[in-house]
């Protein structure tokens, strides 16, 4: 029973997988329901301030690993660096290895920013799936069965892999045939553009998607068949994502709107259970 109420959501029967696609949605619906998830996400975070707590919590962990991981590479990588080029001669060999060593510190505070914010959504996982609820519960949706903090976080870590697993191949291969041949950025570059924007879209839609306990096939298929909105709805996210380190601070807001998108995909296609 329990299992069968997870995936009610997503399958009418054991013979037929439900299709939950907009092309069943009124015509305003399906248009815009991307960007207008998205607002709407933005909206109820704003408008409810007991979830704020929740919103601000990704981007205070990238912003504290990104801050201990810089202090600890400033402080030890220029020291290696110094090391391992050794007593210097002259005054070129003298700029040249505080050079180096500028340059490490550098490098260090790049990585720290890759690896604070690349481990900042995993980490937030357990918070974005408790604002999955929260959104759920307004909406009036099922009260989907609890999960412990490692199982969350195991989620989000997928949810970020998988991701990355379509799309980087898929970017770097458009990007070595822009290379190779000049003239193709004028496909290519639209192609990147709907790459990242469906990478996105994956990014806050998986965690409303797995909290159903559905396999990864499953929330695939589910992409793809509703390909326009979720198009829709991660280029919004892309526009914000532009302007650096604000992509985390409104990453709550995503996933409260994606929340909105599949309900109202669940609700107009009558696939809803209680």
């Amino acid at each position: 029973m329990r299992r069968a109420r997870l995936m009610g959501p997503i399958r009418t029967s054991s013979r037929r997988p439900a299709r939950l696609c907009l092309r069943r949605l009124p015509r305003t619906v399906r248009a815009c329901a991307g960007l207008k998830a998205f607002f709407g996400g933005i909206a109820f975070v704003a408008r409810n301030p007991s979830v704020w707590p929740l919103a601000i919590v990704p981007a205070l962990i990238a912003a504290v690993l990104t801050t201990a991981l810089a202090v600890a590479g400033v402080s030890w990588v220029p020291g290696w660096v110094a090391g391992i080029i050794g007593p210097t001669q002259g005054t070129l060999g003298s700029v040249l290895g505080w050079l180096a060593q500028i340059a490490a510190a550098v490098l260090a505070v790049v990585v720290a920013f890759v690896i604070g914010f690349g481990l900042a959504q995993p980490l937030s996982g357990p918070v974005l799936e408790r604002l999955v609820r929260r959104v759920e519960a307004t909406l009036g949706a099922p009260t989907w069965p609890p999960t412990t903090t490692m199982e969350d976080i195991g989620r989000s870590l997928q949810t970020v892999v998988v991701g990355y697993a379509f799309a980087l191949p898929a970017l770097a291969t458009l990007f070595v045939i822009g290379v190779l041949f000049p003239p193709a950025v004028v496909v290519t570059v639209p192609l990147k553009v709907l790459v990242t924007a469906m990478m996105l879209a994956w990014d806050a839609c998986d965690y409303p998607l797995s909290i159903r306990g559905v396999s990864v096939g499953t929330r695939v298929a589910f992409m793809k068949r509703n390909a326009g909105a979720m198009v829709g709805f991660g280029a919004a996210l892309l526009v914000v994502g532009l302007v650096p380190c604000l992509l985390l601070l409104v990453l709550p807001c995503g996933v409260a709107g994606a929340t909105r998108l599949i309900h109202d995909i669940e609700r107009f296609e009558g696939r809803q259970t209680r």
